[in-house]
């Protein structure tokens, strides 16, 4: 174990323990565990890692696993193994290749998801690419917001300007085997846009100017004002033209 004065490099190699503190770089290698409030330019878990504490970092990467007893705010994150985050998370921009669990919520500019992802609250972002499956306990927000589908999704409210939801293309082989067992549908509350197009969703109301229902498709209530398309493919109970 190093643990060198503030602005240092923290290593933590095998099975390591350190107390918080603000460093140039911290690695945790092996099995280490940080208690205390981390301020660093760059975060990097190999392995197994453990953080009793809040995370400030510009640049964040998460490979094996990670559990942050505390929020995490980095301008850069890359998620490739499995991260568990207490509080909330703050980012310009995170992908996620792997498996993220938040227990509070996501804000951030742009989120890719190529992988898992469970969210207990609110997602706000500008832009979100989202190709996995998904878990969102409250809303899902942003000016763009593409969903490809490669598992069962589920989240309370869809809030933007354009919303693409559709089944990806059955290219992403390690995916298929990861979530091999849910069908690849979205379940909504509410789905809320201006420029709307659905595939293999289930809502209760779905509300825009522009709205495409295709194929796969249970909506109970679609509002609309100015353009609705229904796919014979696709069912919806109800339709109004706002006025």
């Amino acid at each position: 174990m190093m643990d060198r004065e503030a602005k240092g490099d923290l290593i933590l190699s095998g099975s390591g323990e350190s107390g918080g503190g603000s460093f140039s770089k911290v690695v945790i290698n092996g099995s280490g565990k940080i208690t205390g409030d981390v301020n660093c330019e760059h975060l990097e878990c190999n392995g197994s890692g453990k953080i009793y504490g809040n995370i400030t970092s510009d640049y964040t990467l998460i490979q094996g696993s990670t559990d942050i007893q505390g929020s995490l705010t980095s301008e850069d994150i890359k998620v490739h193994g499995d991260s568990e985050v207490n509080g909330k998370v703050v980012f310009g921009e995170m992908e996620v290749n792997g498996h993220v669990k938040v227990d509070e919520s996501l804000k951030g500019d742009t989120i890719h998801l190529e992988g898992m992802m469970k969210v207990k609250g609110d997602c706000e972002v500008e832009t979100a690419d989202l190709n996995g499956a998904f878990t969102i306990g409250g809303l899902l927000n942003g000016d763009r917001i593409d969903i490809e589908l490669q598992g069962k999704s589920k989240v309370k409210e869809i809030g933007g300007e354009t919303i693409t939801v559709k089944r990806s293309s059955p290219s992403l082989l390690k995916l298929d085997k990861l979530i091999k067992s849910w069908s690849k549908e979205l379940h909504a509350d509410l789905i809320e846009g201006d420029q709307i197009k659905l595939q293999y969703t289930k809502a209760k109301v779905v509300r825009g100017n522009n709205v495409e229902i295709g194929p796969g498709c249970e909506i109970e209530l679609v509002e609309y004002g100015n353009d609705l398309q229904v796919s014979d493919k696709a069912t919806v109970d109800k339709t109004e033209k706002l006025s």
